[in-house]
């Protein structure tokens, strides 16, 4: 786990299939490698890359998964002046 601190300024760069990072919980997740695997599909992590995802995350998964599965796509975390 990394905390390196990213602005969400720079979260909103990174939307694509080559790099897709979203926010959940404060954390930065680059899910760009994941984008393949993700059981729901890469459409709706695209469409809610560069964002935060906190409710979305909260509304499908528990926070096991977080801690278990996206521990190792954790680059960082959202500066605390840093909102969306």
């Amino acid at each position: 786990m990394s905390d390196k601190v990213y602005s969400t300024k720079e979260v909103e760069k990174h939307t694509n299939e080559t790099s897709a990072w979203v926010i959940i919980e404060g954390g930065v997740y680059d899910v760009t490698k994941w984008l393949d695997d993700h059981p729901g599909g890469k459409k709706i992590l695209l469409e809610n890359s560069g964002k935060d995802c906190s409710d979305l995350f909260r509304e499908y998964h528990n926070k096991k998964i977080l801690a278990k599965t996206a521990a190792p796509m954790k680059i960082g975390i959202v500066g605390a002046d840093s909102k969306i």
